[in-house]
């Protein structure tokens, strides 16, 4: 009798390990952007010390900015293992479907979102708000919940289909608007 091999996803990754993978698409980008100009800068012969000084700048900046926003979801996630006593190390529920976990993992707005099921003691309502800036229109989308400690939170998505994923995954059926 054969094991087949399941599929290793980011749901089996330490928390370490996501906080480095979330932020690494922006890492790779600004870094791209930061050798993009140096060669430019090189090759136009162009090469001022003010646009060394910018090229080195950009390289030291470019670590603390990708790694902001999963920093964050970090925090809040050791935050909310503090809170619950419950650590995503101790988690033994990989072999179910994603909306049958204790945990949910989602990879959203330059970080990640990593809540457990017994966090939340209700949903209050979700909503969307739409911003219009000079570079278009930005939809963003909120989950507002009831913590166990009987404190609002709230839960930010980039698309519908990321907030619907989480609205199943907590049980509840979305509600067209």
């Amino acid at each position: 009798m054969t094991q087949s091999k399941r599929r290793r996803t980011a749901y089996d990754d330490s928390l370490f390990r996501i906080f480095l993978w979330s932020g690494f698409d922006v890492l790779i980008c600004l870094l791209s952007a930061c050798g993009l100009i140096a060669l430019i800068a090189h090759f136009s012969h162009r090469m001022t010390k003010d646009i060394q000084n910018l090229i080195i700048w950009c390289f030291v900046l470019t670590l603390p900015l990708s790694y902001f926003m999963p920093l964050v979801s970090l925090l809040k996630a050791r935050k909310q293992e503090r809170i619950l006593g419950i650590f995503w190390k101790d988690r033994t529920d990989s072999h179910r479907p994603v909306c049958d976990r204790d945990w949910f993992l989602s990879f959203d707005l330059g970080g990640f979102l990593l809540c457990h099921r017994s966090y939340i003691q209700e949903i209050l309502g979700f909503r969307e708000v739409e911003q219009t800036t000079s570079n278009g229109r930005s939809t963003t989308y909120y989950v507002v919940c009831r913590n166990i400690q009987g404190k609002t939170c709230k839960f930010k998505f980039s698309s519908l289909d990321t907030q619907n994923n989480f609205l199943q995954w907590y049980g509840r059926h979305p509600v067209e608007p």
